[in-house]
């Protein structure tokens, strides 16, 4: 940090960190950053939210190292939306003024999210991570296996995804005992997801499989965002209309290029969709649990 002296001869700090959501809407932080960013209270002082968006990472780091598990705080982002009221991202003129233009201080984030990586189990192809997304509607934790290469969350049960808002909320003691009791079982759970890749890897799609699935994820969107309640599907769809163009197309490239496709490619290849810098951030987690529950047809 370097002081740079006003002409009222008043000291501002001027700080060489800053985030650029005009380049990119979506930006990588630290978590020291992160808390340097400026928090949103009441008129009490007190978090708007009742919590801020680094207390939850670091409160959900906190258990898991509770439970004897080697936690450390990976990516976090940050990202904008097109809300108008509530933006994803506001910068503060005056707060720019102090710590220099784009500065990490200020700026409001009200979408981040985060990985949190257990190394506990780590082998070469896997590790395991719990992910932490806060934003405008509430909070959201998910629990599973990573993929190592390409950063990929699975959430290979829909059991291990929470959030403090919409049907089936919890408050956050509910979460904090739900996660308590995952990260107890966290040994025992990734054990079991191990056995569903392996499974989904043995399960060959062939090109009538593939046709059959583009379908059906093309008819619960439509289903889903219809207006005619007869056939309207409440909850969540695993690929939005975007998502199953760009997933249709990867199918088909790599059944083209390598001659067969598994019932993990195709996973992989929708986890490849679900990153912050991909999607709506809120999205990310539930679509990533719809589309478990929707493979386990297969």
């Amino acid at each position: 940090m370097e002081k740079k002296e006003t002409k009222n001869t008043q000291t501002i700090e001027m700080n060489n960190e800053m985030l650029n959501f005009e380049e990119a809407k979506v930006q990588t932080l630290n978590i020291g950053q992160l808390k340097r960013t400026h928090m949103e209270n009441d008129i009490m002082g007190r978090p708007l939210k009742g919590i801020y968006h680094w207390e939850v990472i670091e409160a959900v780091r906190d258990i898991a190292m509770s439970h004897g598990l080697k936690a450390q705080i990976e990516e976090i982002f940050a990202a904008q939306n097109r809300d108008r009221t509530q933006p994803g991202v506001v910068l503060l003129p005056e707060v720019e003024k102090r710590y220099g233009q784009k500065a990490v201080e200020a700026h409001v984030l009200r979408r981040v999210f985060a990985n949190i990586r257990l190394t506990d189990w780590d082998t070469d192809e896997f590790t395991a991570n719990v992910a932490v997304a806060f934003h405008q509607d509430g909070i959201q934790i998910g629990f599973g296996t990573m993929v190592k290469a390409c950063h990929n969350q699975c959430i290979m049960n829909a059991d291990r995804y929470m959030q403090s808002y919409g049907k089936d909320k919890m408050d956050m003691n509910a979460m904090t005992a739900r996660l308590n009791e995952w990260m107890a079982d966290a040994g025992k759970v990734l054990s079991e997801e191990q056995e569903k890749i392996l499974k989904m890897k043995n399960v060959k799609l062939t090109n009538e499989m593939l046709m059959r699935m583009i379908g059906e994820l093309t008819a619960l969107r439509v289903a889903h965002d219809t207006v005619i309640k007869e056939i309207q599907i409440k909850g969540t769809y695993p690929l939005s209309q975007t998502q199953i163009n760009t997933f249709t197309e990867a199918a088909l490239v790599k059944q083209r290029e390598e001659g067969e496709m598994t019932l993990w490619d195709a996973y992989n290849l929708a986890t490849e969709l679900y990153k912050a810098d991909r999607m709506e951030i809120p999205n990310i987690l539930p679509q990533n649990a719809a589309m478990t529950e929707y493979l386990e047809r297969f």
